[in-house]
C-alpha cells in the first residue's frame, strides 16, 4: 500500500486505544483488488460498554469521510458484548441508509464467532475467514 491508499488514510487517522481496546489501520495482507473506498481495520482486545462507544465514533467518522466499505479483523478481540455488537449493526445500518457500501468482519476468533452464531448477526453482518474472501462478498 503506497501513498495511493484507501483516501490517503494514515494509522494516524485511524490508530487509537480505549480501555481494553486497540484499533488500528490494517496495513498488511491487503490483497491487489482492495478498493479506494475501503478502509480495513484490525481491532484487538474487548468490545464492550466502555470502548463501543469510541469506536462507533471512529467509523462513524470513516464513513463521513467517504469510506463505504469497511472490513474489520476480528481475529484479536477476546472479547465482545451486546454494546460492541450494536457498533457493527448501527454500521450496517448507516451504510444501507446511505444506499451504499457495506460492513464485514472476518477472522474471528472462536469466541467472537460463537457470539456472532448465537445473536444471529451473522444473518445480518459477513463474516469470512480472510480479508480477501470479505471483499469477494461485500464487493460485486
Amino acid at each position: 500500500m503506497g501513498a495511493d491508499n484507501s483516501l490517503n488514510l494514515d494509522g494516524g487517522d485511524v490508530d487509537f486505544s480505549i480501555n481494553e481496546l486497540t484499533v488500528n489501520l490494517q496495513k498488511e495482507d491487503i490483497p491487489e483488488n482492495f478498493p479506494k473506498n475501503a478502509v480495513a481495520l484490525k481491532i484487538g482486545g474487548e468490545i464492550n460498554l466502555y470502548s463501543a462507544h469510541a469506536l462507533k465514533e471512529k467509523i462513524f467518522d470513516l464513513i463521513d469521510k467517504g469510506f463505504i466499505y469497511i472490513f474489520v479483523n476480528m481475529e484479536n478481540i477476546s472479547y465482545i458484548d451486546s454494546s460492541g455488537l450494536a457498533v457493527f449493526m448501527s454500521t450496517h445500518a448507516k451504510l444501507i441508509k446511505n444506499g451504499k457500501g457495506g460492513i464485514a468482519m472476518f477472522s474471528p476468533s472462536s469466541q467472537v464467532n460463537k457470539i456472532l452464531e448465537l445473536t444471529k448477526l451473522k444473518s445480518l453482518i459477513r463474516v469470512t475467514g480472510t480479508l480477501k474472501d470479505a471483499i469477494d462478498v461485500l464487493i460485486d
